[in-house]
């Protein structure tokens, strides 16, 4: 269950972030679709915090350095680095295709970070959106990753989660992931209508979170291309950690490929 208003506060400055220019109240209600007087007060909240700047001359506010300053840790992060952003313009201009960064949250996968592709007909998602487990490409690619006895508890977890989804098949699950393990990488297709994905789990150290690269675009293109896509997927995924050591999972994975 979501907050409201933190919900709320928080789309004001993805926002910001989108738009990359001071925006009057007027603006960010229009865009976001919210009634006046929350709006204003909002902005008034997150002004009073220090999180924005209000300009009265012009009416307009901007985001403060204190909102550039919460996440500033992040870029010493292997997450946060500039080689992973540099890691995704690199596929895009390979493959053609958008490309995006997807992490674990609970029981989904999320995305950080997008970068579209300059097809006339793309993927686009909206960083911080999900998409399931079991199902996605990019989920795959990151259960490959994990031992026996996290996998199994991250099923439990699964289930207990998602009351009315249909039964695992268990077997068939593990067969898939012994796949993508030999391969390298994971493909699926239609977890959203119409979109087929490749993805494959960069490397990380045995205390960092683990993060998967991936290409999307309509299923058939995808489907088309998939092997050449997983490939130079591949390639750019190596590059992005540089000297960095992968972690056990990711090397039997790629020596088996």
């Amino acid at each position: 269950m979501s907050v409201k208003s933190a919900d709320r506060a928080l789309a004001i400055l993805e926002l910001f972030a989108r738009e990359r220019r001071p925006l009057s109240a007027h603006c960010v209600q229009l865009a976001l679709a919210l009634p006046a007087s929350s709006t204003i007060g909002l902005m008034k909240t997150l002004m009073r915090a220090g999180h924005l700047r209000f300009d009265r001359r012009t009416k307009l506010y901007v985001p403060t350095l204190r909102v550039v300053l919460l996440g500033d840790w992040i870029r010493a992060t292997p997450l946060g680095s500039d080689r992973l952003r540099r890691a995704l313009d690199r596929v895009v201009e390979r493959t053609g295709e958008s490309a995006f960064l997807s992490t674990p949250n609970d029981v989904a996968m999320q995305v950080t970070h997008i970068v579209l592709g300059p097809q006339p007909i793309t993927l686009s998602v909206s960083p911080g959106a999900t998409v399931p487990m079991l199902a996605s490409a990019v989920g795959q690619a990151f259960l490959a990753t994990r031992p026996e006895r996290e996998l199994a508890a991250l099923l439990r977890r699964i289930r207990r989660e998602s009351p009315g989804a249909l039964p695992v098949d268990v077997a068939a699950l593990r067969e898939r992931l012994a796949l993508v393990r030999r391969r390298g990488w994971a493909a699926a297709y239609e977890v959203l209508p119409g979109v087929g994905a490749v993805a494959t789990a960069l490397p990380a150290a045995p205390d960092e979170a683990v993060s998967v690269i991936c290409v999307g675009g309509p299923s058939a293109r995808i489907a088309e291309r998939e092997a050449e896509l997983a490939r130079m997927l591949r390639e750019c995924a190596r590059g992005a950690r540089g000297s960095r050591r992968a972690s056990p999972a990711v090397s039997d994975r790629a020596a088996a490929a």
